[in-house]
């Protein structure tokens, strides 16, 4: 027997491993559907989370765009309700035009969730429609973390956290005060009387309001005046910058201005200029017309031998043995640019002069909103090539450089 029952031994020994790994191997797989119906019943709940949270933020844009106080904070948790005004009164004094919100994945359980969320706001009348691009500068869109309390399909804003937001965009943080007029609101932050740059601020937009291209006017141009805290961590060590557009849509943009100066008619020209003729477009690369065009908005109705950055031209031409070209490659160094900033009004200028401020500003669409080549734009618009355009303007532009 003892033969016998060594030979017998394997099969059965075999035999008992097979019905072990059977046990387990069904054992792991129902481990392994809980775990997954588990994952899915996650996945589910912070999906339900993710809408319930983007319907609130619809709601409380739908309240702001109507001008609804009440609506606006019924969903926020009371000790935000100071955070919450403040924000509603400066997009609401900015005309807010458009509220375009979304909400990355919440994450969490139970009732306590929190979700990152970006909202793109236009403003004065400007018809923003989400866009792939919708969201793009990131640092000037509304960025918070929020935290929310959710019972059943009620959720609610207990967290509003901006913190370490960038740039100086001007509704998200502090309070503002605004003065309107006909074609501009003008804002201000600790003490600042916007009013006092009302008068300076109308004259400027006029004068920007004559280049618009069809269909392209603005609504009213929203200047805000920076701080000082503001401004110098935006310019940093610029100290000859005094002003500059913040375009934060293609349909919107700010002229922020340093609140410390005085208000200079010209130099709101200058920027609200920019955003008369850049409206529609966030890509732009020639320079020298862009500049050039801006400058022209500012000191085109004044004599060129009053023009302040003419002797920044006379040694620029100098300095480069200027050969009569107009689209001159622009220069990041700060020391260039007060010579190209003028090179580039002197060429824009004799473009009107000699073919009218109609065909400049056509000319114009086509070189910076269409992407035209200087070529194709000059014969476009002027009838004839561009080489023809700087032989016409060189000997006009020596002249003016004396």
């Amino acid at each position: 027997m003892t033969g016998p029952a060594l030979v017998d031994a394997p099969p059965r020994r075999r035999a008992r491993w097979l019905a072990a790994i059977a046990i387990l191997t069904v054992l792991v797989g129902g481990v392994s559907v809980v775990a997954l119906s588990r994952a899915r019943t996650a996945a589910a709940r912070a999906q339900a989370v993710q809408r319930t949270i983007r319907g609130v933020l619809e709601e409380q844009g739908a309240a702001l765009l109507r001008g609804d106080e009440a609506g606006w904070l019924r969903a926020a948790d009371p000790s935000l309700t100071p955070q919450l005004r403040r924000l509603y009164a400066n997009l609401r004094g900015f005309e807010i035009s458009a509220w375009l919100p979304r909400a990355a994945a919440p994450t969490g359980g139970g009732q306590s969730w929190s979700a990152q969320v970006q909202v793109r706001v236009c403003f004065a009348g400007a018809p923003c429609r989400r866009t792939p691009d919708s969201y793009v500068p990131h640092d000037e869109v509304i960025t918070a973390r929020t935290q929310w309390r959710l019972t059943g399909r009620r959720a609610v804003l207990t967290g509003f956290d901006q913190a370490g937001a960038a740039g100086v965009v001007p509704w998200k943080q502090a309070a503002l005060t605004f003065a309107r007029g006909s074609r501009t609101v003008v804002a201000a932050s600790d003490g600042t009387q916007p009013a006092a740059w009302l008068s300076a601020a109308e004259n400027a937009a006029r004068d920007a309001d004559r280049f618009t291209a069809a269909g392209r006017r603005p609504g009213r141009y929203l200047i805000y005046l920076a701080d000082r805290d503001d401004w110098n961590a935006t310019i940093g060590e610029d100290r000859e910058a005094a002003g500059f557009v913040d375009r934060t849509s293609a349909q919107t943009a700010f002229a922020v201005m340093d609140g410390a100066g005085a208000p200079d008619e010209r130099l709101l020209a200058h920027e609200l200029g920019h955003i008369a003729t850049l409206l529609g477009t966030l890509g732009a690369h020639d320079t020298w017309a862009i500049e050039g065009m801006a400058e022209y908005i500012a000191y085109g109705r004044t004599p060129v031998t009053a023009y302040p950055r003419l002797p920044d031209a006379r040694r620029h031409a100098a300095r480069t043995a200027w050969t009569g070209r107009l689209d001159l490659a622009w220069s990041p160094d700060r020391a260039d640019r007060a010579g190209f900033y003028a090179m580039g009004y002197l060429a824009i200028r004799c473009l009107g002069a000699t073919y009218g401020d109609d065909k400049l500003v056509a000319f114009f669409t086509r070189l910076v909103h269409e992407g035209r080549t200087v070529d194709h734009s000059a014969t476009t618009v002027f009838g004839v090539p561009w080489p023809r355009v700087q032989t016409v303007c060189e000997p006009q532009i020596r002249a003016w450089l004396g």
